[in-house]
């Protein structure tokens, strides 16, 4: 007997897709920049810092030699200061260490997008929300430098996934969605968690989200008794019973342990640090930002804002309930970096999840044109940086291009040849999986996504090994500390070291004292008037002061502004080689 078998729903190219693919393109996107370099940027320095000085007795408040530090995240530097405790006894790079933290939650941060794209859309949408954000450049120096942003980008990750799953598990909902407000709130602000929550509480007045599970979610999260009849249920006492023992203690835990360690910082926070970065109950502060960051969201989040608008153009976002969350998400975190009065690029990664997500829509659906044009300008793009890179290692290495050789001794003139062959190895079977992703056949949106991508993970692991002994050395204050700490012969040396003689320097001079704090062997003191020494950061154009001759100086690669200088009283008894070095 003849039977008719339908055609199955399912595409055929579901069953040729790769999963661990994706999985090995993230794990290579994730490592480059964790091990083997110092601290390059003065935020860095400053993070680490504070980490190295927290103290257990008053772990609820972050340190910045001897002050309080409201700038970094109490969350951050508690787990910098497990991660050391826990990797350094055998990972010997402190750095590293700390830096680890950054591959936890961004690793925690693509998962949590990925499954929640994955809830909403559909299975495969996951992944392409995933290679989204991993596409873009500006997710790069945040999730792989010392930032406070990792943290939060994992508390709304946590968000987005918690409300995908509203529908379906409401407990895991419950737990995800007040999760990621607890890790918000231990940033320093209450601002952010207060955002989430009102971008979900505005989903209590769109009908495509007042059904009985997403109340419940809501009012378990929110603690608060839901506003429809239709809502109310047998479990309803549970609510705030897992209220009660989940979001609102871990919420208060820190506010009420800087109570009580230290009452009056607890009321300096409250007063001018509640609402960072715009201030707090006694001092408010604004500031139209909204051209500067638009601005930097046109390279900071490529291809996901573009992709988003496409999926805005051919799905009407509000008819579908994670649409009306992401557009509430991006109206409530525009006003946010429109009056913002801190200009700070990095903090675009806030609106990376919705952007992706809009993006995973509706990218099968891309045009064919438009797929090829960007598989075009990411393999041109990334094709010529590469062999641009290959050409720069060459040239700093074994001189030849001699052009490019001289520009490379010219920025980074502190390098000395240092080829090692792990990193070489790494960067040839990236270009090796590269070539093989350009000679790919039939490119569709998916695969010029995973290209992108792709490329973007090239460059950056060819800069992260062919270039990282030549970035370190121009990026580190190290070689600008062991330069001016060479002026000393081994008696000034003995007499520094037995105290007999002292360095001083400006308290409020922190870029020099996390340095040689990091790097020298120098003891500095601070304000010392009887010292002998002064370590000063001075402009190109300054001179000593009365009574003092500038013995050496020395600043990184290309510094224009800042010079580091060594003074000698005139009348001091040592007598050392005047040299100095701009």
């Amino acid at each position: 007997m003849l039977t008719y078998t339908p055609p199955s729903n399912v595409s055929s190219t579901s069953n040729h897709r790769k999963p661990y693919l994706l999985w090995l393109l993230v794990f290579v996107w994730l490592w480059p920049g964790v091990f083997a370099h110092d601290l390059w940027s003065i935020d860095e320095a400053h993070l680490f810092t504070v980490i190295e000085q927290w103290q257990a007795d008053r772990w609820a408040i972050p340190t910045f030699f001897g002050q309080a530090d409201w700038t970094s995240s109490p969350l951050y530097v508690w787990l910098g200061v497990l991660s050391q405790s826990v990797l350094t006894p055998w990972l010997k790079d402190a750095f590293a260490a700390v830096r680890m933290v950054n591959v936890l939650l961004t690793v925690l941060s693509l998962a949590c997008i990925g499954g929640a794209a994955r809830s909403f859309i559909g299975r495969g949408s996951g992944r392409f929300a995933v290679l989204i954000l991993i596409g873009c450049p500006g997710l790069l120096t945040p999730a792989h430098f010392m930032s406070t942003l990792p943290p939060l980008l994992a508390g709304c990750a946590m968000c987005l996934y918690g409300l995908s799953l509203a529908r379906t598990r409401v407990m895991m909902a419950c737990l995800m969605l007040g999760g990621g407000w607890v890790v918000l709130s231990v940033s320093g602000s209450l601002l952010l968690p207060l955002l989430m929550m009102l971008s979900v509480g505005l989903l209590w007045f769109h009908p495509f989200w007042r059904y009985r599970r997403f109340g419940l979610v809501l009012g378990i999260a929110l603690f608060l008794t839901p506003l429809s009849e239709t809502v109310y249920h047998r479990r309803l006492g549970l609510v705030f019973g897992i209220a009660l023992l989940w979001s609102v203690p871990l919420m208060l835990i820190w506010p009420l342990a800087l109570w009580q360690t230290d009452a009056a910082l607890f009321h300096q926070w409250l007063r001018f640090h509640l609402f960072e970065p715009f201030g707090g109950l006694g001092e408010w502060q604004m500031r139209f930002s909204l051209g500067y960051y638009l601005k930097n969201l046109l390279w900071f989040a490529f291809p996901a804002w573009p992709l988003a608008i496409w999926t805005a153009w051919r799905l009407p976002l509000m008819r579908c309930d994670w649409g009306v969350f992401c557009v509430y998400w991006l109206a409530l975190f525009g006003v946010f970096f429109a009056l913002l009065p801190l200009q700070f690029q990095d903090l675009l990664v806030l609106l990376l999840p919705p952007l992706a997500l809009i993006g995973a829509a509706k990218l099968d659906a891309l045009r064919r044109g438009a797929a090829a044009f960007l598989n075009w300008f990411g393999v041109m793009t990334f094709s010529l940086l590469a062999v641009f890179l290959w050409l720069g290692f060459f040239a700093m290495n074994y001189g030849w291009p001699t052009k490019l050789a001289e520009r490379s001794a010219y920025f980074s003139p502190y390098y000395r040849v240092d080829i090692d062959y792990f990193p070489l190895l790494v960067a040839l079977a990236g270009m090796i999986l590269w070539l093989w992703a350009m000679t790919r056949k039939h490119i569709r949106a998916r695969q010029a996504v995973t290209n992108w991508a792709a490329g973007i993970t090239l460059v950056w692991t060819l800069l992260l090994t062919l270039f990282l002994p030549w970035l370190d050395a121009a990026k580190s204050q190290r070689p600008v500390v062991q330069h001016i700490q060479q002026v000393f012969n081994s008696d000034e040396v003995a007499l520094l070291q037995q105290g007999s003689e002292c360095v001083s320097i400006n308290r409020t001079d922190y870029p020099i004292r996390i340095a040689w704090r990091q790097y020298g062997w120098l003891k500095l003191d601070t304000d010392n008037t009887y010292c002998n020494y002064r370590l000063v950061n001075r402009s190109p154009n300054q001179t000593a002061d009365s009574g003092w001759r500038e013995i050496i100086a020395g600043a990184r690669p290309r510094e224009k502004q800042h010079i580091w200088a060594l003074w000698q009283r005139i009348d001091a008894a040592p007598n050392l080689t005047t040299e100095q070095k701009p």
